[in-house]
């Protein structure tokens, strides 16, 4: 009986340690930084900007006051000047 303790024990730390590194990992993926845009009214596209996240905390503006420029994302990959520019983007804390 004393034999399969020890291997139990093994497999139980084992076990919890795979759920809590996969618990890290899918908590960290909602903490993603971005690529911020903002919309140049003189050549009519968006260019890069500050990055940012996607979590709930204040709004991300280029200069980081209340009164800058609001920055928003993309759902796509990060180019230079996407099409388009739709994604609300908050302050990285």
């Amino acid at each position: 009986m004393k034999n399969y303790i020890l291997p139990a024990v093994l497999i139980l730390i084992g076990t919890g340690t795979a759920f809590a590194t996969q618990k890290e990992k899918s908590s960290s993926e909602n903490l993603a930084v971005r690529q911020g845009y903002i919309f140049n009214s003189l050549t009519n596209q968006w260019d890069r900007s500050v990055m940012c996240q996607e979590e709930d905390a204040p709004i991300c503006t280029v200069d980081g006051t209340v009164t800058g420029a609001q920055v928003f994302g993309t759902s796509g990959p990060q180019v230079d000047h996407p099409e388009t520019a739709n994604l609300e983007l908050y302050k990285i804390n």
